[in-house]
């Protein structure tokens, strides 16, 4: 805010302005003033999403001229892994069945009540497991709560933090991989999915209906029934998953780190 040259600003969401009710009082203060003054000074803001373009406009009535959509991009580590690669982290792990695979902080944000709902009404249909991976954020102790309360405990596995060595690998793992969060700037774990062949389920939240297009499944936030049905379909209807792997891969590629700068 001092510096006396051009300032270039890069707001990558504004979750902590939508929902302050997630985050500590003074975190979120912080966060809100300082975002709000940057904006303001700033010669350009980049938003990493038209969706993030346009909450920046109407949260702080900022000038349009000046915001800039630059999305964010995936490494080239984020591909199709061999069978064999595959196959030997499976069993490090002990991943002996299909899962579907969740990655992101464990928050309310994240709308993993909604996930867990949905998976227990679909587990025994599709055979899968459920894998959430993700470090312990805000309000945690509630998705624990209800996977015990679900009796699904038993078939959702908490695997922590994910270093980032071994995202690819996880996402070359699953059977399916769900975003159902409330609100992203961008959901970059879609585009990493997507790149490694993996078939994407997400929420119908504008940034995540934006970056995955007609390449996966979009269900409504706390659409439970619909979430559980789009678990089922990519169960049953190989056709279906094939050619959501191959517009994943597509979509995927519209998404590079070269591309963003």
């Amino acid at each position: 805010l001092i510096t006396g040259v051009p300032r270039v600003v890069t707001v990558h969401d504004l979750a902590f302005h939508l929902y302050p009710e997630q985050y500590p009082g003074r975190k979120q203060r912080y966060l809100r003033t300082m975002t709000k003054l940057s904006v303001r000074r700033a010669a350009r803001v980049i938003a990493v999403s038209e969706a993030t373009r346009q909450d920046i406009i109407r949260l702080y009535d900022a000038d349009p001229a000046r915001i800039v959509t630059v999305p964010n991009g995936v490494g080239p580590e984020m591909r199709r892994l061999d069978a064999d690669t595959v196959a030997a982290f499976r069993s490090k792990h002990g991943l002996t069945t299909k899962f579907a695979l969740f990655l992101g902080t464990l928050q309310p944000r994240k709308n993993l009540e909604t996930l867990l709902r949905a998976y227990a009404r679909s587990a025994n249909e599709t055979g899968r497991e459920l894998v959430v991976a993700g470090a312990t954020g805000w309000q945690h102790e509630q998705i624990f709560d209800l996977a015990r309360q679900l009796q699904i405990l038993d078939r959702v596995r908490f695997v922590g933090f994910v270093p980032s060595e071994d995202l690819p690998l996880w996402y070359n793992a699953a059977d399916v991989f769900v975003y159902p969060s409330l609100y992203e700037g961008f959901g970059l774990p879609l585009v990493e999915a997507m790149a490694c062949g993996t078939p994407v389920i997400a929420s119908d939240t504008p940034a995540l209906s934006e970056v995955v297009g007609s390449a996966g499944l979009v269900v409504g936030t706390k659409d439970v029934p619909a979430l559980a049905q789009a678990l089922l379909e990519l169960a049953r209807e190989p056709e279906l998953r094939h050619e959501l792997i191959e517009r994943g891969l597509r979509r995927a590629g519209d998404f590079s780190w070269r591309r963003t700068a």
